[in-house]
């Protein structure tokens, strides 16, 4: 059952990083957060998606924004402040998705109307 669901998970991950048109490393994050099911710490998603330090980081950051991942900061053993990722519930992932959707449809259908303004002029 619970391959099942890891599976699913990933399926749906997959289709979302596709339709929102994220770059590469981003979908590659939310893939393994996808198939561990539990927060990762910064220097686990770097190893596990093989990427830079830098571009996992800027990849969190823009997940974070469109609202699919959530930060949660924790005291490291050195008393230094750190974050871990998870992805949010798929309800919430949804509506981001949709929110997202929407102000790139709004963005079009503003170019749309610009244009039939030029042609019937």
């Amino acid at each position: 059952m619970r391959i099942m669901q890891r599976h699913r998970l990933r399926e749906f991950v997959r289709e979302l990083s596709e339709a929102l048109h994220l770059p590469r490393t981003a979908g590659r994050i939310l893939d393994t957060l996808a198939q561990t099911r539990r927060t990762l710490r910064v220097d686990e998603i770097v190893e596990r998606v093989r990427s830079s330090e830098r571009s996992v980081r800027e990849n969190l950051s823009l997940l974070v924004r469109r609202g699919i991942l959530e930060r949660k900061v924790f005291v490291t053993a050195n008393k230094k402040l750190a974050y871990v990722y998870s992805l949010k519930p798929v309800e919430d992932v949804l509506t981001a998705a949709r929110r997202d959707l929407s102000l790139t449809l709004q963005k079009i259908e503003g170019v749309a109307k610009r244009l039939r303004r030029m042609t019937s002029s």
